[in-house]
């Protein structure tokens, strides 16, 4: 049912997609992220695998995220120090649950849709994210494909 949802809010928020050119896009474009900690109100906190939060951000100016019960997916254009989001979908499961890494990372990848300006520090494979208050650590989880409805699997 998620994938379902991901899929139609995927080909939807592709008909108003930002693509930019591959000259502007480098570092941290072209990827995809695996979430490793998140940092909020001065607190650090360590994102198992089990999780499978990250973050994509496509070749062709698409951008998807993942938290433990949402998909998040629409456009991305960098900036001088980063990038900001536009058009995000989210396929809008609910959670009545109370465990803390699910809501933390649930608030940080929230804090990303349509975002007016996330900064990005690269070093090496890590990648760190600051936007709304949260800085997200990832690491290089591999090189991503343009986005597609057929991607999500």
């Amino acid at each position: 049912m998620r994938r379902l949802a991901a899929v139609a809010l995927m080909a939807a928020a592709a008909c108003g997609s930002t693509t930019g050119g591959s000259s502007m896009l480098a570092g941290f474009a072209g990827y995809k992220w695996s979430v490793v900690a998140i940092g909020h109100d001065g607190k650090q906190t360590s994102i198992p695998a089990r999780y499978d939060v990250y973050l994509q951000f496509a070749p062709n100016g698409q951008y998807g995220a993942n938290d433990p019960v949402n998909y998040h997916f629409g456009a991305y254009r960098q900036t001088g120090d980063g990038f900001t989001t536009s058009l995000v979908a989210v396929s809008a499961v609910g959670y009545a649950g109370n465990d803390p890494v699910i809501t933390l990372t649930m608030g940080a990848i929230g804090r990303l849709d349509d975002v007016a300006d996330a900064s990005v520090t690269v070093t090496g494979n890590r990648l760190d994210v600051v936007a709304g208050g949260y800085t997200l650590t990832c690491q290089r989880a591999g090189e991503q494909a343009n986005l597609t409805p057929s991607a999500t699997n």
